[in-house]
């Protein structure tokens, strides 16, 4: 049995394999796969850098909305636009604004209103458009919302530029008692609960975005930046071999090697 995400209140030991994802904060184990990005986009085969020509839509902004995880309110939604405005300025491109079914209306509508000031292009989200898709294929560039990991791995396999805006965290009773513990030098008991179906697991953003930034797959938003930053692009997109590395970990399975033989 092979479990993608973390396990709920399930033993480590019942599983053949464990994938959580990049953000979830799983222990380490003999039976658990770490992976750097969610599936979203992923490929078994390489996907071949789009050419300069291809890349012609300008910055695009991936924006989400308030989360489990995150809170995202006018006053963010102000400098994800001056920040947006910057960037797709400093690299003499058309902005696009693309929001998600989690966008709260009082924002989309703010936006309608400022865009008509700053010539930027706001595409409301419509489910029956692939307007996410075609970005894909062609923005030069891309600024993703934190509280969305699925948006931000799909943007960074476009091979294009990708910054991260940051957002204030939501804190929860649970987030606040692991962190207590983390605190107390005990997290080595509570991997031990988790990993005995005792106490479930919960998530870590802020490590994996970190650890993101630090590798140099993408850039982080911040308040003061060169128009020499902001042209950033990462000298060398990094290899995908999650989902490889998944499958090769899958077929080497005991149980699954026998099955096939």
């Amino acid at each position: 049995m092979v479990h993608i995400g973390r396990p709920s209140h399930v033993s480590a030991k019942d599983l053949d394999l464990i994938i959580p994802l990049p953000q979830d904060d799983y222990p380490p184990g003999p039976n658990v796969l770490k992976v750097s990005w969610p599936f979203n986009g992923a490929s078994l085969t390489p996907k071949p850098e789009s050419t300069e020509c291809q890349r012609h839509a300008g910055t695009i902004v991936m924006y989400g909305g308030p989360s489990r995880h995150f809170r995202m309110g006018l006053a963010e939604t102000r400098r994800l636009l001056t920040f947006a405005r910057k960037l797709a300025h400093a690299n003499q491109e058309a902005l696009h604004i693309l929001t998600s079914p989690r966008t709260p209306p009082e924002a989309v509508a703010w936006m309608q209103e400022q865009v008509k000031t700053c010539g930027a292009v706001l595409h409301v989200f419509q489910p029956d458009e692939d307007v996410f898709g075609s970005f894909l294929k062609t923005g030069n560039r891309f600024v993703v919302t934190a509280d969305s990991a699925s948006m931000l791995a799909e943007a960074w396999r476009s091979c294009a530029p990708v910054w991260l805006f940051p957002l204030p965290q939501r804190q929860t009773l649970m987030s606040r008692l692991q962190q207590g513990v983390d605190i107390l030098g005990l997290r080595h008991l509570r991997y031990w609960l988790i990993t005995r179906g005792i106490l479930g697991s919960g998530a870590n953003f802020t490590h994996w975005h970190r650890t993101l930034i630090r590798s140099g797959a993408i850039r982080c938003v911040a308040p003061y930046l060169s128009e020499q930053d902001l042209r950033w692009a990462p000298v060398r997109h990094q290899a995908d071999k999650d989902l490889m590395g998944c499958r090769t970990r899958i077929l080497a399975l005991p149980s699954l090697k026998k099955a096939l033989l």
